[in-house]
């Protein structure tokens, strides 16, 4: 690489200042111990917990505002917290200070707290962030409004986007909307970031309870309007990916009851449909240790004995006392495969009784009546969000519902993440659509199937389709230039 001779006149000005420089070691910036409870809870071995320090110290050092639960932002509420109506803002932070997050120049942030409901009709308040553009789509006066649904980033209150660095987004969709001129709104879903209710009563996070996020997705929206009422439109367009993309398919199924004013349309890409199903196409239930505490929010005659083994509780207990998110929750399955292979941490006779059907069929995103129109995207490499399934849930709601308006795109060989990319401009250019068209006219419905990917100007084999493998890190000294 090279620099202007202004760039390193300025460098060495800079530099000037510095004293001696550190080394960046996988401690992070962070000292965290699992207890000596926390290991023998699980009969972790010195070099096992030593592995999950480390990954602990990984997920803390990419908090950008501290813990949640030691920010007043996430764990002060307004008096009217505990029955507003959906969709109220209920707290706005106008300015948030970027200087600790990893977000591109030119860029501006907010955080609000708004009122959402549970798939048990409970209000929650809920926290998300704001991205604003530097420059509004076309030079509009108001910015449009993309509600942003996010991955999994975990079920626990420190896995919220809105306090991580990077948002938990790598510079993917949300970044690229607001660098386009929309205004992003993206909420932490029930349970992330505010981890009690007015009343002081624990959230659970409803994981894969996609008509729950689903309505975080819409309120946001209405919440984001509500709190900056000249600087976006009433118009918005819900946008998800994986956990999100269930989210935001959930959306359109909820929004013919909830009928959240300025709706244009969906987006879904790598959507969860029946997690039921994809579970046992794989063979694989370990998935029920993130959903066991969703499946019990619901259905509280259940409980955990249930669902997981009992060392399946205790590794619960053990990520809920650390918030471990992702990254966690690798290592420490990881840890526990490796010491013992065929240690049990789930009831896998548990998905075929009658509340996992239940809970499957009241959670599902597909098959059932929505808001069109809606774009649903998927990867043909996924092997996360399988694409045979996606196709299925796309053809039932076709068969039932073919004059809502579902456009169905597949990426041809892009995995769960790449998708995002590989599709940005059939995604971007939908949206951008939506808002040219304006909610007052009519969409011609009708369900369509394509590929894109089948004649890239290289070889798909050329193409990196296997997933992210960079993970954006703070600048914390003036030499750390690339």
């Amino acid at each position: 690489m090279r620099y202007s001779v202004g760039f390193v006149a300025a460098y060495a000005c800079i530099a000037s200042g510095q004293g001696p420089l550190s080394p960046q070691t996988n401690t992070f910036a962070s000292n965290f111990e699992l207890s000596v409870a926390q290991k023998s809870s699980l009969g972790l071995s010195d070099t096992a917990a030593k592995n999950i320090n480390i990954a602990v110290r990984y997920e803390q050092t990419n908090w950008a505002t501290g813990a949640v639960l030691q920010d007043p932002f996430y764990t002060t509420l307004p008096s009217n917290a505990a029955n507003a109506a959906v969709g109220t803002v209920l707290k706005v932070e106008e300015f948030t200070d970027t200087s600790t997050f990893t977000l591109p120049p030119s860029v501006a942030m907010s955080r609000i707290i708004y009122q959402s409901k549970t798939l048990n009709g409970t209000l929650v308040p809920v926290s998300a962030y704001i991205l604003w553009p530097y420059q509004n789509r076309k030079g509009a006066r108001l910015a449009p409004l993309v509600s942003w649904g996010h991955g999994t980033s975990g079920i626990y209150a420190d896995c919220a986007p809105s306090h991580l660095r990077d948002l938990y987004s790598q510079f993917g969709a949300p970044i690229q909307l607001a660098q386009a001129g929309y205004a992003v709104v993206a909420s932490d879903y029930a349970g992330l970031g505010v981890a009690k209710d007015a009343n002081g009563n624990n959230i659970t996070h409803q994981f894969i309870a996609s008509p729950s996020t689903g309505f975080d997705l819409l309120y946001a929206a209405q919440a984001a309007r509500a709190a900056f009422p000249t600087k976006v439109t009433k118009e918005f367009v819900v946008f998800g990916h994986s956990q999100g993309g269930g989210a935001a398919w959930a959306a359109a199924q909820n929004q013919i009851k909830a009928k959240v004013p300025g709706y244009l349309g969906t987006v879904a890409a790598a959507p969860t449909t029946n997690a039921l199903e994809q579970a046992k196409l794989t063979g694989s239930y370990l998935a029920l240790i993130q959903v066991a505490k969703s499946i019990k929010s619901i259905y509280p005659s259940v409980s955990l004995s249930d669902i997981l083994a009992a060392d399946g509780i205790k590794l619960v207990d053990l990520m809920e006392g650390i918030s471990g998110c992702n990254s966690a929750l690798l290592q420490l399955i990881t840890e526990l495969f490796t010491s013992n292979p065929t240690i049990s941490l789930v009831k896998d006779s548990f998905v075929n009784t009658v509340v996992a059907q239940q809970f499957a069929d009241l959670t599902v995103s597909g098959g059932k009546n929505f808001k069109g129109p809606m774009l649903v995207i998927q990867g043909t490499a996924d092997t996360t969000v399988i694409p045979a399934v996606t196709t299925d849930y796309v053809s039932k709601t076709c068969r039932r519902y073919s004059s809502n308006g579902l456009r169905y795109v597949q990426v041809e060989d892009a995995g769960h993440f790449p998708v995002l990319y590989a599709a940005q401009q059939t995604w971007m250019e939908w949206i951008d659509e939506r808002f040219d068209r304006g909610s007052s006219l009519t969409w011609f419905g009708r369900c369509s199937s394509e590929t894109i990917g089948t004649s890239t100007p290289r070889p798909l084999s050329n193409y990196n389709n296997r997933g992210v493998n960079y993970f954006l890190q703070i600048v914390t000294a003036a030499y750390q230039v690339a």
